[in-house]
């Protein structure tokens, strides 16, 4: 997968600001231009916005000032809205982002229950990948994890196993990472192929992850145990009750793993 624009939402509560981070090593790495958005929560739409560009202008100019030093291409946008997460998934469309980049921080079970997290939104609406990060470090130990399911015979999932393989080795090559699969399964009597799945993957055996179990606790344990930069997971059909599942298995990730989670859609 190309990426040509990545679009980094800026959160103007914090001065950190890894998605930034993230964003640019990303572009100066595959040559993409930075879509830099801050949208401001406003109480009502009569708030002024002149007032908001008085503020938060200067963080995404210095911001865009750093990029465009280190030679990528960047724009600023800045926008005023009363639920500036539906913004955000606006905005990438808009801009026709390849992926959008957002900041993350661990949230208790009882805070994703109790509301809608910009995390939720972002999951389930975006019209392309969205890859959120961590507090930011470096990617030190060079280790993409890409969760697969060899057991599905849906015609849908099958693409999106091979959408996910082929970003794993995309990030892989681009980072100078090795990639790594974990699977999932049900039935101890009928294992997936390990020789077969490393084939399909393009990578040596050992670093195909077979887990007899629940999905989720096969990427997090897998993920802890390899102490993994990045986790790549998909997503097919995002509505409804089927929707809210996917969302709720990448949101329980997120807050059990110090790493950062690219999900495909």
């Amino acid at each position: 997968m190309a990426l040509s624009k990545i679009m980094v939402v800026i959160d103007p509560t914090t001065e950190q600001q890894p998605a930034f981070e993230r964003g640019l090593d990303s572009a100066r790495m595959t040559s993409a231009s930075l879509h830099l958005y801050l949208c401001v929560s406003a109480e009502n739409r009569d708030a002024d916005p002149a007032a908001a560009r008085l503020e938060y202008q200067p963080l995404l100019d210095a911001l865009s000032a750093r990029a465009e030093a280190g030679g990528v291409t960047t724009v600023t946008e800045l926008e005023q809205a009363v639920d500036w997460r539906r913004e955000a998934v606006s905005a990438a469309a808009r801009c026709g982002a390849s992926m959008v980049f957002k900041g993350s921080f661990d949230h208790s079970s009882v805070d994703r229950q109790k509301r809608q997290t910009a995390d939720w939104t972002l999951l389930r609406t975006a019209p392309c990948p969205v890859l959120l990060v961590k507090n930011f470090h470096d990617w030190q130990h060079r280790r993409v994890l890409a969760a697969i399911n060899p057991e599905t015979t849906d015609e849908a999932h099958i693409r999106l196993n091979n959408q996910i393989t082929g970003v794993a080795q995309s990030f892989s090559s681009a980072y100078g990472s090795e990639a790594h699969f974990v699977a999932a399964y049900h039935d101890l009597n009928h294992a997936p192929d390990r020789a077969g799945l490393a084939r399909q993957c393009g990578v040596p055996e050992d670093r195909i992850h077979l887990e007899h179990g629940q999905a989720a606790d096969a990427i997090r344990d897998t993920a802890a145990s390899l102490d993994v930069d990045l986790i790549i997971v998909g997503t097919v059909g995002r509505d409804g009750i089927k929707g809210q599942v996917v969302g709720n298995t990448s949101e329980r990730l997120l807050d059990q793993t110090h790493s950062d989670m690219l999900v495909l859609n």
